[in-house]
């Protein structure tokens, strides 16, 4: 009677191993499933983000050329004032076809080791116009020797979309934080600010393509920077300061 008791509950004990590791499967599975249709949405919608970027790209360059010729013979007053609002409008226009083609065309890395500070720091030269227009002053507390496996100015776009996002979101000022160290074997990079923070319903819709809560801005910068991160291997995450603020972090593999 013992053996078959201790039998019995052996028996117990490898039945309930093995349901235990059907859900823990069937959870990867649904997982892998649900990452497999978010791929095919991005991909539908890059396809679509392309033709729309081309149909417009056409026209959009003739009208440029033809506003910048009446520029040249327009003299200063009310219609050249005009002429510029319009130019201005046009250049953003301009930007959008740029960040909806950059989203759509086949992400293709040169990778090589590089120094993530340097990285950083083109990323901030780049974003230097932008944050002084918003008044935004720059903490930079990146470690030195931190080196990672990247494309460079790819991984530089990461951060220059990242900066830009922070000084839309300071409307009235602030300071934004680039700092990087090493953890667990990887690289973390962390750019924050002192803005209002992320609404909790926009926290999982941030790296949606097209997808802003704010009245300017394309809905393509933070996928892009996502896009261009999961290339590399990496992690891009978003999440509130607890003393106000936002912070976007990236994980890349290190390299020796």
């Amino acid at each position: 009677m013992r053996s078959f008791n201790e039998a019995s509950a052996r028996l117990q004990g490898s039945h309930d191993q093995l349901q235990a590791r059907v859900a823990e499967l069937t959870r990867e599975l649904e997982e892998k499933n649900r990452e497999l249709a978010r791929r095919n949405r991005l991909a539908l919608i890059g396809e679509m983000a392309a033709c729309v970027a081309h149909e417009i790209r056409n026209p959009l360059g003739g009208i440029q050329m033809w506003a910048s010729l009446l520029e040249e013979d327009l003299p200063a007053g009310e219609a050249r004032t005009t002429l510029e609002k319009m130019m201005k409008g046009l250049k953003g226009l301009d930007g959008l076809v740029e960040d909806m083609l950059a989203f759509a065309r086949d992400m293709t890395l040169e990778t090589r080791p590089c120094d993530l500070g340097q990285v950083l720091d083109e990323a901030l030269s780049a974003a230097e116009h932008v944050l002084a227009e918003g008044r935004v002053r720059v903490k930079r507390e990146a470690g030195a020797g931190l080196r990672v496996l990247a494309d460079p100015p790819m991984l530089a776009r990461v951060f220059l979309n990242l900066l830009i996002n922070a000084s839309q979101a300071m409307r009235d000022g602030g300071t934004v934080t680039v700092s990087a160290r090493r953890a667990d074997g990887r690289t973390v990079a962390t750019v924050s600010d002192t803005g209002p923070g992320i609404p909790a319903e926009a926290l999982p819709k941030l790296f949606t393509p097209f997808f802003t809560n704010r009245s300017r801005g394309t809905g393509l910068g933070l996928a892009i920077a996502h896009r261009i991160v999961e290339a590399h291997g990496g992690t891009i995450e978003a999440a509130n300061l607890p003393g106000g603020g936002a912070a976007f972090r990236v994980t890349l593999p290190s390299v020796q």
